[in-house]
């Protein structure tokens, strides 16, 4: 995994029939439970300023969790197709299903010490989920739980944290202004909140796959550096 963006790239339009099975099996019912509960959340929660509510904080903390969670399939897809794994696409959904709970789990975890940390001061809720990002990667990678993942993924996360950091930033700022740039021109065409809430979800599922590929590319890299860093340090001893 030499070169991250271009493999990804090529992962992502060379297989792309098979990524949309996985937008409409997983990704798409997570972003209509998604859409449906924070609609209901804002319109039930009293706000008590102008610029934000207690609604925003519940729907940061929804919004990362599934974000968190919504990763595993694209994480197998990827690395099914690095290491030539047969029948990627049933693979990826089989693991999402079976071996997505304790995913689950450390997502509502890491989601909630990250929203209480974004809320309060922003960087420390970014500098958490840098260093705990990669954890759910090994899990994927290696077939088993998070809290038998934690120890190494938290070793790439503290060693590679400005570049997940920075890349987590910038992604998500492209995801961002596109979003508002769309959305801008879509209101110059029509007023409807259901056009808006379509082109929304349209727009994540088509960033969202890329985005987490992309990472999977990245962390697949620096653990392989690492280990072979590792095994270089191993020689030397001896």
């Amino acid at each position: 995994m030499d070169h991250p963006l271009r493999n990804t790239w090529e992962l992502y339009t060379g297989k792309f029939e098979q990524i949309l099975v996985l937008m409409l099996t997983t990704t798409l019912p997570l972003l209509l439970l998604h859409s449906f509960i924070t609609n209901y959340i804002y319109a039930i929660t009293p706000s008590f300023s102008a610029v934000y509510s207690v609604a925003d904080i519940y729907n940061g903390f929804l919004t990362l969790l599934l974000f968190l969670y919504a990763q595993t399939p694209y994480i197998r897809f990827v690395y099914n197709e690095h290491v030539g794994i047969d029948h990627n696409l049933r693979n990826s959904i089989y693991i999402f299903l079976v071996n997505g709970f304790t995913v689950f789990v450390f997502a509502c975890i890491t989601a909630f010490i990250s929203t209480i940390g974004f809320a309060l001061f922003l960087l420390p809720g970014l500098i958490f989920l840098a260093l705990v990002f990669p954890v759910p990667y090994i899990s994927v990678f290696d077939e088993k739980s998070v809290w038998k993942s934690f120890k190494e993924g938290f070793r790439i996360g503290k060693k590679r944290i400005v570049k997940i950091s920075l890349l987590l930033f910038a992604l998500g700022m492209v995801e961002l202004l596109f979003g508002i740039f769309v959305t801008y021109q879509l209101f110059n065409i029509t007023s409807s909140f259901a056009a808006q809430m379509i082109t929304q979800m349209t727009l994540n599922l088509i960033f969202f796959p890329f985005l987490i590929m992309l990472m999977t590319s990245f962390i697949l890299k620096w653990r392989e550096s690492l280990k072979t860093l590792e095994v270089a340090e191993e020689e030397k001893v001896v």
